[in-house]
This record gives C-alpha cells, structure tokens and sequence, in this order.
C-alpha cells in the first residue's frame, strides 16, 4: 500500500521574514559585542595561551568530539529502528547520524540541512517522505531529550548560577521526564496533519536519555579539556553557560552558533581568563566543528561517488 503523501503546513510569510530578521539582528548583536570584547582582548596574549596547548588536550578535545557524533549517530539508529524496522540497515543509519551532524554543526539551519542531507541517504535505501520525516522528528526528538537529562543533572548539582535555588527546578524537570517515561509505557501515537508518528516506548525513550546525556557531557568536554586549570570553573559551573551558548547559537541560526557561542562564552568568563578561553574555543572550533564537517564531507562524497557507479554486469 503506497504511503500517504505527508500534509506539511508553512508558516505565513510574514511570520518566516519576521524569524529571518530576528535571527539576522541577534547574529549582529553577537557580532557587534565580540568586536567590543575582542578589542580589549590582547593578541598577544591569546597567541601565546594558543602556543600553551598541551598537545593531550587537544587529543582529547579530538576524542571527545568523535564520542560526541557517535552519540548523535545513535540517535538515528534508534529512530529509523523505531519508524522502519530493518528496512534502514543499522549502518546506513548510523552513517546518516553521522554525516548529517557533522555537516549540519557547520553549516547551521539544522531544519534545513539535516532534513535534506537524511532524505538523500535514506532514499537511497527506497524509503520514502514520511517515513523519513518520522526519522528526522525522533531523532531531533532524542537531541532535546539530551539537553533536557544535563540540565536536570546540572539543576540538581546546584551550580553557581542558581544561587541555591537549583534544585527546585531540577527536581520538577526529573519529574517531567520520569512522567514521560510512564506516558509512554504503553504505546501512543501523535497525528502532525496527515502525517501520525508512533511515538517511541519507555525503553527506547530512557536510552535516547542515556544516550544524550553522554552526548551532551561529551561536546561539552570538547571544550571544556582545553580550558587551563587555572581558568576552568568547576564543571557544573560550566555545564549551563556552555548549553545556554549552544542553544543561542541554534536558535540564531547563525553557521555553527558563530559569533553568538563565542560572545555568550567570552562575556561569563572574567577579564583575565579570557585569551585562555579564546584559544581554547579556536582548537574547540576545529576539533569539534571543522574536523566532523571534513570528515562527514569526505564520507557523503564517498557515498555519492559509490551510488553513481555504472553497475558492473554481475551486479
């Protein structure tokens, strides 16, 4: 039976100018407080903090950035698992994750890329737009399930930030999410239009949980490794500035969070640390963003190359 075409309602036109234009004035606002940040910041000093790297730190920033798109992979695993069965084999999705995360962290609009990049790899295995559709949604879904385990955790933690307060609302949060895992102990489907997309089960929704919380630990210690002892905050003092940055970032939609990650950074961290943490969000840059891109580039150039083939005769 042919799959019904999904029912995809766009937002008004003077809604989406009106989010382009949001999005362009806070990228210029990020653009215009980095240049004032960056004005009183020495070259010289953020030079020779970059030329202070141990070379461990950046192996290990390097590894925490793979864990991290393993992670993310996953996410599209346990999604196409979920939405197709053994329809979509565990590497082509995996390959997928993977791929479309390294190439999306760069280029931002994650809507946009992520959806595209997934549709052509997908498609390549007969799968068609709403099944793809529901792959994209679960594995969002997963991505948001992981903001949401950290902050918990950090809430809980109780960073500086809160003041003490933390707990309140981490305890609320951990509440949420233990009430979505018995909401969802029986099955329950959700209706977009005339698209429904089953949701996932308890089990596959606590793993999605795991998995994006050692997701999210891990990008965070991409960064976090390259931070000088002397000017790492403690860890759960860290954890929400560097997810509230992410966030601007995505939310901006800005290539990469640029310019917004980097001011919301440079603006929590006191004058004295900050050619420290310039240097670390350069090598940051380039362990975590620019090496998955190439990366995930090389791999879908491959994947291209090898789909376009003539077939030999005894294909």
């Amino acid at each position: 039976m042919a799959e019904p075409r999904a029912s995809v309602v766009s937002p008004p036109r003077w809604l989406r100018a009106l989010s382009w234009l949001g999005s362009l004035a806070a990228f210029a606002l990020a653009l215009w407080l980095l240049q004032r940040y960056l004005t009183h910041l020495s070259w010289h000093d953020a030079a020779a903090a970059w030329a202070r790297l141990p070379g461990w730190r950046i192996a290990g920033s390097a590894a925490a950035a793979l864990l991290s798109l393993t992670m993310l992979a996953l996410f599209d695993v346990l999604a196409a698992r979920t939405v197709v069965g053994e329809r979509a084999p565990a590497t082509l999705a995996a390959f997928a994750g993977a791929v479309t995360q390294g190439i999306s962290n760069m280029l931002g609009f994650h809507a946009i890329t992520g959806t595209a990049l997934r549709y052509r790899i997908y498609a390549r295995a007969g799968l068609g737009a709403g099944d793809i559709a529901r792959i994209v949604a679960l594995a969002g879904a997963g991505v948001g399930l992981g903001f949401a385990v950290v902050v918990t955790a950090a809430l809980c933690w109780q960073p500086e930030i809160t003041r003490g307060w933390g707990r309140w609302p981490g305890a609320a949060l951990l509440l949420a999410l233990l009430a979505l895992l018995a909401w969802l102990a029986r099955p329950r489907t959700l209706a977009l239009g005339r698209l429904t997309l089953a949701l996932p089960g308890a089990r596959i929704v606590a793993l999605q949980m795991l998995i994006g919380g050692v997701e999210m630990l891990a990008a965070l210690s991409a960064l976090y490794v390259l931070l000088p002892a002397a000017s790492a905050p403690p860890l759960v003092d860290f954890l929400p500035i560097y997810v509230g940055a992410v966030l601007a970032g995505i939310v901006s939609h800005a290539p990469g969070g640029l310019g917004v990650f980097e001011t919301i950074m440079l603006a929590s961290f006191p004058p004295a640390a900050r050619a420290d943490l310039l240097a670390a969000i350069l090598c940051y840059r380039l362990t975590y963003t620019a090496l998955p891109f190439v990366l995930g580039s090389v791999a879908l150039a491959v994947f291209e190359w090898r789909a376009r083939r003539p077939c030999r005769r005894d294909c």
